[in-house]
């Protein structure tokens, strides 16, 4: 075979070939399947819809209490010793909540009898039946969502006779939370659940405690002293109440703006 026969095979090959890469190209473009861009877009409407239900539905929670108010037992001794028992059972509940809502629980111990015996005195004019945080717990959640699940499941599992919305309507210092009593199903006790925002716990527990002593300095020097608030200190006090404020502010518009996938 001639040099001429040898480089036209070559070509003719080179040809056969390419056309088999083109062929087998198309065939892929033919096959190939474009990404659903929307997924994402839809999953973020629907977590969207699902955080504003929640919050629509922590604004909606009313500041409420049942007419009468009491706990089973009227003697400082029988209450106490079933108030043992009673923190007991909300404990469970409380863990059983937060399980299925992803919050977590505090559970503290009952209210010593010194603290009670002197709310009772001073608080409650020596009406024993009245005192309702002997037992307490606390759920904190991460986000509105999860707040409002442990709220529903607690609503479940427990007869609610009062509720303070302070999500809705803040105290003065700009702390919110839901403050909850409720009958136990068990002991019968009224017992004490707050439900708290993480970010909002945490400056309550922390730089806002520390704000709430400085005032609480200023108060009862004066008091001390029978004496009303001097221009300094009424400004100190309002200067406090401000950063108090809008720490509380801060962290609350937070969880208004989620940035993360809910639902």
């Amino acid at each position: 075979m001639d040099m001429k026969s040898i480089l036209r095979t070559g070509v003719i090959l080179l040809f056969m070939l390419g056309r088999t890469s083109v062929a087998n190209a198309d065939s892929s473009a033919n096959n190939y399947v474009e990404p659903d861009f929307d997924v994402q877009q839809k999953y973020s409407l629907k977590s969207q819809k699902f955080f504003q239900k929640s919050l629509s539905g922590l604004y909606n929670v009313p500041s409420w209490q049942a007419d009468s108010i009491q706990q089973p037992y009227s003697d400082f001794a029988t209450l106490y010793q079933n108030a043992e028992l009673a923190q007991h059972e909300l404990s469970v509940m409380m863990h059983e909540i937060a399980l299925a809502s992803n919050a977590h629980p505090i559970i503290p111990t009952v209210k010593s009898e010194q603290r009670a015996k002197v709310k009772i005195a001073q608080e409650l004019n020596g009406q024993v039946d009245r005192i309702t945080d002997l037992s307490r717990a606390t759920l904190i959640a991460d986000d509105i969502p999860s707040l409002m699940q442990a709220f529903e499941l607690l609503n479940k599992e427990a007869r609610i006779v009062a509720v303070k919305n302070r999500f809705k309507n803040p105290a003065p210092s700009g702390y919110r939370d839901l403050k909850v009593l409720v009958e136990l199903p068990k002991t019968q006790l009224i017992a004490e659940v707050q439900l708290h925002l993480d970010e909002i716990a945490t400056i309550k527990n922390g730089e806002e405690h520390k704000i709430y002593e400085q005032i609480q300095k200023i108060e009862r020097t004066a008091q001390a002293e029978a004496r009303p608030f001097n221009d300094i200190e009424q400004a100190k006090i309002k200067k406090l109440r401000s950063i108090s404020q809008q720490m509380y502010q801060d962290a609350w518009q937070q969880y208004l703006q989620p940035t993360t996938n809910v639902g």
